[in-house]
């Protein structure tokens, strides 16, 4: 697909870490590159295919898509069971709370076990555990012993199972696929993760329909282990990186503290809290919605739920192709932006098919925004932090759970709909107050990090 989005992050990782060599510094990517396989290049190939080439590659690709798939029916088919047993808004906002809670209180941790731990190691355990909780939950409600705490209980522990998922499968897959090729990897993980929003929901909202809420658990644990075969035929070994030496309250004291002397991070970080409170949390009101505004059946929910996830399946790979280093402020920030519309047209809709196309709009404002993330923490921190941002990013993630609780109190006194219309416009409110904060986030992008950037704040 030509050169993705991601290309000059990965280049950029190559030539601080080339640096490093030349200096005789330490470089941790050196110790792991001796554990990477290296194919032979092959002429006419391009960059994705000849990832595709590389087993380690390709199974840890696919380990992240079926975890993926299976989040995202988990998501759907508790929100669609809260609301048919509680009919209660609030608690089904509450799910995804309880999901979310965990990597808002120890997201920047993610990052450190990243640092410590064998990775593939830490996600045979992660995928081993998930196995094991959703076989319970589905042997529970198959017996129809399934009780809303018991969903909630696994859902937070779900949430705290998953949070060295992000930080620890992506280091990986960079680790695997070399500096040279990290944004190519990073491209094709996002697709792979917009096409599971799509997937997801709409098998989720067909094995609800057919089977209930046991055969979704038992179906997602299926998925689990087989993630957990493939992890345990996976070849590479990882000893983890020199930053274990480091204490944890240093390393996140650390982390912080380079974040301070740079304020175009800290913008970048303001971005995603915005979008955390105020967007992402407006997916759990999906269920409510389809069910009650649009009367919509349960298979019918996952098809709308779906839209979503085609668009954002479409604009990854329209970004790929079309997208430029130099673009990716102003991509991150609009796409927040037009999310936040989207999602206030979608509330107000009772038509279906305007909806979807609102949500198929939603879709594609995601995947600009969730795919210039990673990117953009890559290009604005050194080599020394970058490990600590990606923490500090996933504790950022986590204060959807305030999102979550604020929607769910909101939607149970004002309904589904106008509660997501009120937090679209605090959304947008709160974005304009980020933009006085940090006009560079609408500014040109620079392909290379420099340290002349960085100010005290």
């Amino acid at each position: 697909m030509g050169e993705s989005h991601f290309r000059a992050a990965g280049e950029e990782c190559h030539r601080v870490g080339c640096s490093l060599k030349q200096s005789g510094k330490p470089n941790s990517a050196t110790t792991a590159e001796a554990h990477i396989p290296k194919p032979m290049p092959e002429v006419g190939v391009s960059p994705q295919l000849s990832l595709f080439r590389t087993p380690a590659f390709l199974s840890l690709w696919f380990v992240g898509a079926i975890g993926a798939t299976a989040r995202w029916l988990e998501m759907l088919v508790i929100g669609i069971f809260v609301f048919d047993v509680t009919s209660s808004p609030f608690l089904v906002a509450l799910m995804l709370l309880l999901r979310m809670l965990p990597m808002g209180l120890f997201g920047v941790f993610g990052g450190i076990v990243a640092d410590r731990f064998d990775r593939r190691r830490v996600l045979i355990a992660v995928m081993s555990v998930m196995t094991t909780l959703a076989a319970v939950l589905g042997l529970l409600a198959a017996y129809d012993l399934i009780k809303v705490w018991l969903v909630g209980l696994g859902a937070f522990a779900s949430g705290l199972i998953w949070v060295s998922d992000f930080p620890v499968r992506r280091t990986l897959l960079s680790e695997l696929a070399g500096p040279g090729r990290t944004g190519t990897a990073m491209s094709l993980d996002i697709m792979s993760g917009s096409g599971s929003r799509m997937i997801g929901p709409l098998l989720g909202g067909g094995i609800y329909a057919g089977f209930g809420l046991g055969g979704a658990f038992l179906v997602t644990a299926v998925a689990y282990a087989i993630s957990v075969v493939v992890l345990w035929r996976l070849k590479h070994r990882d000893e983890g990186t020199g930053a274990a030496h480091d204490g944890v309250v240093t390393t996140i004291i650390e982390g912080f503290r380079g974040l301070s002397r740079n304020p175009t991070l800290v913008g970048i970080f303001a971005v995603t809290v915005v979008f955390n409170i105020w967007g992402f949390p407006f997916m759990s009101m999906l269920p409510v919605i389809g069910k009650d505004l649009l009367n919509l059946d349960p298979f019918a929910v996952g098809l709308l739920a779906s839209a979503e996830g085609l668009g954002a399946f479409v604009g990854a790979i329209a970004l790929a192709i079309l997208g430029r280093v130099r673009w990716f402020r102003y991509l991150y920030f609009l796409g927040v932006l037009i999310y936040m519309l989207m999602a206030l047209g979608f509330a107000n809709s009772t038509i279906w098919w305007l909806s979807t196309a609102f949500l198929v709009a939603t879709g594609g404002a995601i995947a600009a925004f969730a795919a210039m993330q990673s990117a953009l923490v890559l290009l604005n921190s050194d080599d020394d932090t970058r490990h600590r941002m990606m923490g500090v990013l996933s504790m950022c993630i986590g204060t959807g759970l305030i999102g979550f609780l604020h929607l769910g109190l909101l939607a149970d006194w004002l309904g589904a709909s106008l509660a997501c219309s009120v937090i679209a416009v605090e959304g947008i409110l709160a974005l304009f107050f980020v933009f006085r904060a940090w006009p560079e986030l609408l500014m040109w992008q620079p392909a290379a990090y420099s340290r002349a950037s960085e100010t005290t704040m």
